[in-house]
């Protein structure tokens, strides 16, 4: 909340729901699940006056203690503004049996964006996915992931900084999940 102090010195909605995803997500582990948007809710509405409030409520709007990192909240930013539907968060895709007798499932992998109706998880590809080691574990993921009819989209910085890139991943983003590029926002 004291960001409102600081708004116009050049921080943006997205850097402030940065820090709310942050604080959000701090605020879950501590108190439990769900608990950190609402404190922080009840934090704000017990300010008199705050500076930024317009702001701060909107950045509240749009918090969730589910992001685990800036470049997560910044690409779920981009996705809404695009006009895609929202994804999981950081959340479990589990593989179904293939033994014909209607077996057990079982976990396959914890994706960072999840549209499970849909079958397609996008993966932030951060500068520590780099190291051919990771890249290893990401790529056997991948193929985890497509062997069970999954949709494997990557994400990078440039997919959310640069213009060109963005347009372009979310028109892969939006045909991947069933959305005509007539509802996509591309500006």
């Amino acid at each position: 909340m004291d960001l409102g102090e600081v708004l116009g010195r050049g921080l943006t909605l997205d850097d402030v729901v940065v820090a709310g995803d942050v604080a959000a997500r701090l605020l879950d582990v501590s108190r439990g699940p769900g608990e950190g948007p609402a404190a922080m809710r009840a934090t704000l509405h017990s300010r008199v006056r705050p500076r930024g409030k317009v702001l701060l409520t909107e950045a509240l709007d749009l918090t969730s203690p589910r992001s685990k990192s800036p470049m997560e909240t910044r690409a779920r930013l981009m996705f809404r503004r695009g006009g895609l539907p929202s994804p999981e968060l950081n959340a479990t895709v589990t593989f179904e049996s293939h033994d014909g007798d209607g077996g057990t499932a079982g976990w396959l992998l914890e994706g960072d964006f999840v549209w499970r109706a849909q079958k397609v998880i996008g993966e932030y590809q951060g500068n520590h996915h780099a190291a051919i080691s990771q890249r290893a574990v990401d790529v056997a993921r991948r193929h985890l992931a497509e062997d069970e009819g999954w949709t494997f989209v990557e994400i990078f910085a440039g997919d959310v900084y640069t213009r060109s890139k963005r347009i372009s991943m979310l028109r892969r983003l939006g045909r991947a999940l069933g959305v005509s590029e007539a509802d996509l926002n591309l500006s």
